[in-house]
């Protein structure tokens, strides 16, 4: 059993002494036997030994100055762990600089202006004493919360957020 796990596979790091190579489970503090990690999920077995002589290492720098440039090759090689997660962040990272990037142009494009959205009703607001202020309700939390109504004021455009 011990010649069937003598050679670790590629691309394996340090991280994967606690998390499973295949699936990304957490794997148990409990060894097997001869120095084997057993995942819980995908029974894939970890062998202690094949970190013992792997070097640490750290990077403090960025890749680039810039979120909103990457690579999607330059990701390929992390993409043989954990694929459906490497995938879920890709997608989050473009969907967050979609958002940045329609804010930015929309202030670039002169339109500075507020858009009002939504009805208008009659809320005081704290910053200005303006008693007319526009709301949009939104669902961030679970469905089994309240909705979340963002008030903005028609005087001064200050938001005020209200957990109902």
């Amino acid at each position: 059993m011990l010649q069937k796990h003598s050679n670790p596979p590629l691309g394996l790091e340090r991280i994967h002494r606690y998390f499973c190579y295949v699936c990304g489970t957490l794997l148990p503090h409990k060894l097997e036997v001869h120095d084997l990690l057993v995942c819980r999920k995908c029974k894939t077995s970890t062998c202690m030994h094949w970190f013992s002589n792997m070097d640490a290492t750290f990077n403090t720098e960025a890749k680039s100055g810039k979120i909103n440039q990457f690579n999607d090759d330059e990701y390929e090689s992390t993409s043989l762990f954990f694929p459906s997660m490497i995938r879920g962040a890709k997608k989050i990272l473009r969907s967050e600089i979609a958002l940045k990037e329609a804010l930015e142009s929309q202030f670039e494009n002169g339109t500075s202006q507020p858009t009002f959205d939504g009805p208008t009703i009659r809320k005081e607001c704290a910053y200005c004493g303006n008693d007319r202020m526009t709301y949009v309700t939104l669902q961030t939390r679970s469905a089994d919360e309240g909705q979340t109504v963002i008030y903005t004021c028609t005087q001064c455009s200050k938001k005020e957020i209200e957990n109902t």
